[in-house]
This record gives structure tokens, sequence and C-alpha cells, in this order.
């Protein structure tokens, strides 16, 4: 833990990177390839040019990192890091068989506290990340800092439409979970006002009060379909969703995980099409400048 970090914020930071080692191996490779497709369209909406220099937080299995390689062509440089050491092992693989080294490289390292020197980099991408950083205030000044002046920052959060649209999955949870201690609420009730990600307004806010210039935010959606509810089941472990199912099972056993299984399946067949279970995916873009000249 850094001299200046709370053991809250080291504590979430285990827990995220302890969710995301355990999913490592089957993360964006199980069921629709959504964090695949839509870290394409960053690095497309980024317009990275040939010979870019380019750092890629919480780079996963390379969905922003490997087309990020692409546009930079053989005389550019991407760095995709990662707090997951599962992570990063699975992604130096991946960047091995496609042959990519030695322009494109991948390290464990915390985005509250980045080993690159001032002004690295022409551009800082970030792909549903942002709201696991628990000092988001240290991540975006760190990203200011190695951004080269009038570089480019992207990133990309759920909408608040996500969310919604999940309200039935929700639901199903809360009548398998206890409910959350009444101190814990009041807690965060009283906190300091939270960052808002997922609207339009909260992201553009998140980065003005960073210091970035030149706002501008995309929203895009795009349509997947599961083959099966057992896809539907084998995707909820590989990525974030993961976290809820172990605490079903925690507390109610391998049992209860299956009952709560049986009441997900009942409600996608309800929703399953010819061609599948069909779901919409919500995304917000922010793109930004560092104003320094």
């Amino acid at each position: 833990m850094d001299n200046n970090e709370t053991p809250d914020s080291a504590q979430r930071k285990q827990q995220v990177s302890g969710l995301f080692n355990r999913v490592a191996a089957m993360y964006d490779h199980v069921g629709p390839r959504f964090f695949s497709h839509f870290g394409r369209r960053l690095v497309e909406l980024a317009q990275i040019p040939d010979g870019a220099n380019v750092l890629d937080v919480a780079t996963g299995r390379g969905a922003v990192l490997i087309p990020a390689a692409e546009s930079v062509g053989a005389q550019g440089h991407v760095v995709g890091i990662d707090l997951s050491e599962g992570m990063v092992r699975e992604t130096a693989k991946e960047i091995a068989r496609l042959g990519l080294s030695p322009n494109v490289e991948v390290r464990e390292m915390d985005a509250e506290s980045l080993q690159f020197p001032d002004e690295s980099f022409d551009f800082v991408l970030c792909c549903f990340a942002i709201f696991f950083f628990p000092q988001l205030d240290r991540a975006m000044s760190e990203f200011r800092r190695v951004l080269r002046p009038n570089g480019r920052i992207v990133v990309a959060t759920w909408d608040k439409a996500f969310d919604e649209q999940l309200a039935w999955f929700d639901e199903i949870i809360k009548t398998y979970l206890p409910p959350e201690p009444e101190e814990s609420k009041a807690t965060e009730s009283d906190s300091t006002s939270q960052p808002v990600f997922d609207t339009p307004e909260g992201l553009e806010a998140i980065m003005k009060n960073a210091g970035f210039a030149d706002i501008q935010i995309i929203s895009e959606t795009a349509e997947f379909a599961y083959a099966t509810e057992e896809e539907y089941w084998s995707t909820l472990w590989s990525h974030g969703g993961r976290v809820a199912l172990e605490a079903i099972e925690k507390a109610t056993g391998a049992e209860g995980l299956q009952r709560f299984k049986a009441d997900v399946f009942a409600k996608l067949q309800s929703m399953k099409q010819t061609d599948g279970i069909h779901q919409t995916f919500p995304v917000l873009f922010a793109l930004a400048t560092e104003p320094r000249d």
C-alpha cells in the first residue's frame, strides 16, 4: 500500500484484482465478444495515427490494446497495464501468439500510480474501468501527467440504461442476498458527492473536473445475442457479474446458487428469440485533450 493510500482503497484494489485474477482465463472469451467490440470502437474514435505512443489502462485481455497496436504500426508503441496479475499473464501470452512484440507490451501496474515519466504518451485509453478506481482523482491526475501537451484521452463506461435493462437480474439477486446493513447505507449517503459514470453529464463532469479540455461525449449501443441460457450463465462467470454469483453461493450454498440459476433461466426463457437471447449494450465514450501547451 502506498503511503498516501487509505486501508479502504487498498482493500478495494485487492478485491478488484482478485476478481479479475479469477476471471482472466475466460474474460472476453466466453459468449458474445462485446468487450472486443467496444474496445475496437474506442480505438476507432481515438483516431490514433501511425507511430503514436499509447497507454491502455486496465487492458484486460487486450480488447483495446490489440486494435491500438494495429493503429500505431511498426513505428509506434503501445503499453497495456492492469492491476490483475492474471490478466497481464494471459494478455502477454496473446501478444506473443500474435507476434506483436516488440512494439507492444503489458505490465502489472496501478492506474493511480503510473510508473512512467511525465509526458510519455500521445494517447491514454481506458475502457470500462474508471468506475473501479477507488481514488478516481488520483488516476485522472496520473493520466494527465503522462500525457504529452495536446495528447488525447478516450474512456468508455456503461450508460445508465444498461443497469435499467438488467433490473430483472438485480431483483432476483435481492431475493437471495441479505440486505445491506443500515450503517453501511448511512455511510454511503453521508459521504462526499460521488462521481457519476453512467450519464453523459456525469462523464463530462468527470473529465472537466480532471482538467481536460475539448470534451466530447458519444453514446453508442450495440446488440448481441447469447445462443443459449447456458452461454449466458457461463458469461456471467467470466466478468464482473461473477461477484454476485460468488456472494450468492457463499450466502446460500451450492443448492441456493442452483435455485438462483433456475430463476435466471426462467426469465431468460421468456426473453429468448429464435436465434438466442438478445441484449443491448449502451455505452458512453468520452474524448478529451490534455490542454497544456
